[in-house]
């Protein structure tokens, strides 16, 4: 490709410097918001990064369509642009498309998905959705040197490019990265199978069934559970492996440093997981806070057990 023609697409690191523009500015949003709204969006739990997707959407939407020539506030200070194939600005409906796209994985990963609807056919195409896109989005990224298009741009057919170059001459897409992507959707698609199985196993069933009687509490809007081992080295001895269960419970209301019901929680965990009385640790976090996806600010305080210690009467 001429080097002169390829001016037209936009680099790297442009581009993601214009995009960390942008999420400061969205952050500074969401930030602004937390401080009237923080017990709003602490209750509203795991719908909260639906807020942050929706203003997102608007900002991204609506600057990168022809109602702002296509540049957002990054894009504007660093002189690109987002157009179709002829060098035109996009309509509003084809921008909101866009970044639908691109946002929607972003912001369901992490969500607060039930366990009810991860352990049903629904995992099928959440996986498709969320994994394939966020694989695919990175891959595109790092990958596609020719275009510098995304997911979105390929679906929708638009390019990042430099204002001041207007030859819109560039190289086709390597056919291979259509095969990579399609792939990784393959991949993500069929994984949901084997871990469904696994579910169906101890040690999982009792940590299924845990985790819903402990957001079953009061107070409790959701709450993770996890078992792992970590390595400890003591006075340059030899490392040794230390199992523990990890419980973190998000809280309604700033009680972090309640440990007589994070004592409770651990007593829980003792009394219902079979291999807890096993284990080196229980690790019981309580946290308090809010994620908008644009934003988040949280409290946690983490009270450590010995299981002999939660079988004590």
């Amino acid at each position: 490709m001429n080097k002169d023609k390829s001016l037209w697409i936009a680099g790297f690191w442009r581009r993601i410097g214009a995009f960390i523009i942008d999420g400061f500015i969205l952050g500074l949003i969401g930030y602004l918001l937390g401080l009237v709204l923080e017990d709003y969006f602490v209750q509203i739990g795991g719908w909260g990064r639906l807020v942050g997707f929706s203003i997102s959407l608007i900002y991204f939407g609506v600057l990168n369509s022809t109602i702002n020539n296509g540049q957002t506030i990054g894009k504007a200070l660093l002189k690109i642009n987002v157009v179709d194939s002829n060098n035109q600005f996009i309509s509003l409906s084809r921008s909101l498309l866009r970044y639908s796209i691109l946002g929607i994985p972003f912001y369901l990963n992490n969500a607060r998905i039930t366990d009810e609807l991860l352990l049903s056919p629904f995992i099928y195409p959440l996986a498709f959705i969320l994994f394939g896109g966020l694989f695919a989005t990175s891959y595109l990224y790092l990958f596609n040197r020719r275009t510098r298009q995304s997911l979105h741009d390929l679906i929708v057919g638009t390019f990042v490019t430099n204002k001041a170059s207007s030859d819109t001459c560039v190289e086709p897409v390597w056919k291979v990265h259509y095969g990579v992507v399609g792939i990784l959707f393959v991949a993500v698609t069929i994984a949901p199978y084997f871990t469904l199985k696994l579910a169906q196993s101890a040690p999982f069933t009792d940590m299924l069934k845990v985790r819903k009687m402990i957001i079953d509490k009061q107070d409790v809007i959701y709450a993770n559970i996890e078992e792992s081992l970590s390595l400890s080295t003591k006075n340059g001895e030899e490392s040794r492996k230390s199992s523990y269960i990890s419980v973190q419970a998000f809280l309604a209301m700033d009680d972090i440093g309640n440990a007589s019901f994070a004592r409770e929680l651990g007593e829980m965990v003792i009394n219902n997981y079979s291999t807890a009385a096993a284990k080196d640790t229980i690790l019981v976090s309580l946290t308090y806070g809010y994620d908008v996806g644009i934003w988040s600010s949280w409290k946690n305080y983490t009270y450590n057990f010995k299981p002999n210690e939660l079988n004590e009467k």
